[in-house]
């Protein structure tokens, strides 16, 4: 499939049904992919000719800073013997409008396709996906087990400071929304925004009610001392921090969670806890993971087709990176609710990613 004319390119998004990505991202998507519906940033690619082995359209979301295009995550296909020939095709489009592809935070299964005979990727993790088991935060929270880590430690020291400040932590359902709620939320991110500081990486902009229809939403409230029927009164509080749950399959991904600048110590913490805790009472949703989404690994592993001189300037490339951006702090907040790091990979042709590949990257992910 290397022809032009047998590829689409959406390349102002013109085509795109995005109820439909909503729903495909949901039902067969990766954390990665939730950052596509950011349709200001991420431009959708799908293939015009039928790949067989997928029962619908394949989907990849991508970024492009010419001469590069990044695609975000592993696409969207109904089985993984479609991923090859998805591959091949992106890969086709991209050097059919001179451009030069990477692959960003896809997994194992995906960067073996890439890195097979044929296409011959370089492949490297210096990334995880930390994920959440519900269950086990639950029993290291209410445990009074001695000899826990420092990171447990700290989680349930900041979740009683919440507590003793009267955070109350409420799942908003879609109908339950008020003017005044989205009102203080609204106001809440454009307050954090103005306060955040250094150099700020992210795939995706803070936009609260993007795919609202898929989302779950909890809200931190402050003095809220007035319930009935689980309905609260919002003249009785004030909004001081939000978490928004995404679906990826059949599991979530914390998509933003965020205290004000006037919340409480310990209010990030316990709106954590407390969605992960809703989700592990709750008898229908079954036995669910929750996933962060991605996060910087502590170094630079190679896996695929690399040799020597490589391996060591892309260390010392991105070491640099990650600790000017803060990345690994991220990383240490994380790990208090024990989370699995599972690697994932960035993926390149052979002739490299280069110096000014990165910088394209870290310009199109700078907020």
């Amino acid at each position: 499939m290397s022809s032009t004319s047998s590829l689409q390119s959406t390349s102002a998004n013109r085509n795109v049904d995005s109820a439909e990505i909503a729903d495909l991202i949901a039902k067969h998507g990766s954390s990665s992919a939730t950052a596509w519906l950011d349709f200001n940033q991420y431009l959708i690619w799908r293939p015009s000719e039928t790949i067989s082995q997928s029962s619908f359209p394949p989907v990849q979301g991508y970024i492009r800073k010419d001469p590069w295009v990044f695609a975000w995550g592993n696409p969207l296909v109904s089985d993984v013997a479609a991923l090859e020939a998805t591959a091949r095709a992106f890969i086709s489009w991209a050097e059919s409008q001179n451009l030069r592809p990477v692959w960003c935070c896809v997994d194992e299964t995906f960067q073996d396709v890439l890195a097979s005979e044929g296409l011959n990727w370089s492949t490297v993790s210096c990334i995880n996906e930390d994920v959440i088991d519900p269950a086990h935060v639950v029993e290291i929270v209410e445990s009074d087990a001695q000899g826990v880590g420092s990171h447990v430690k700290d989680l349930k020291k900041n979740l009683r400071r919440a507590e003793k400040a009267d955070v109350d932590i409420v799942e908003v359902k879609q109908a339950d929304w008020s003017e005044e709620d989205k009102k203080q939320v609204e106001d809440g991110i454009a307050d954090w925004k103005k306060n955040r500081h250094g150099i700020q990486l992210a795939s995706t902009t803070m936009e609260p009610w993007v795919d609202a229809d898929h989302r779950r939403y909890w809200l931190a409230r402050k003095d809220n001392k007035v319930h009935i029927l689980c309905a609260y009164s919002p003249s009785k509080s004030r909004v001081v921090g939000l978490l928004i749950l995404a679906p990826v399959q059949d599991n979530y991904q914390i998509k933003n969670a965020v205290s004000f600048p006037d919340a409480p110590k310990g209010t990030s913490e316990a709106l954590i806890y407390g969605a992960v805790k809703d989700l592990h009472n709750d008898e229908a949703a079954g036995d669910v993971y929750i996933t962060f989404g991605i996060t910087a690994a502590d170094k630079v592993k190679p896996v695929n087709n690399f040799d020597g001189w490589r391996v060591k300037w892309l260390a010392g490339t991105y070491n640099k990176v990650a600790k000017g951006a803060g990345l690994l702090r991220r990383g240490d907040f994380r790990n208090k609710f024990e989370t699995a790091h599972e690697p994932m990979y960035v993926c390149y042709p052979e002739d490299g990613l280069g110096l000014d590949g990165v910088n394209a990257l870290l310009k199109v992910l700078k907020k």
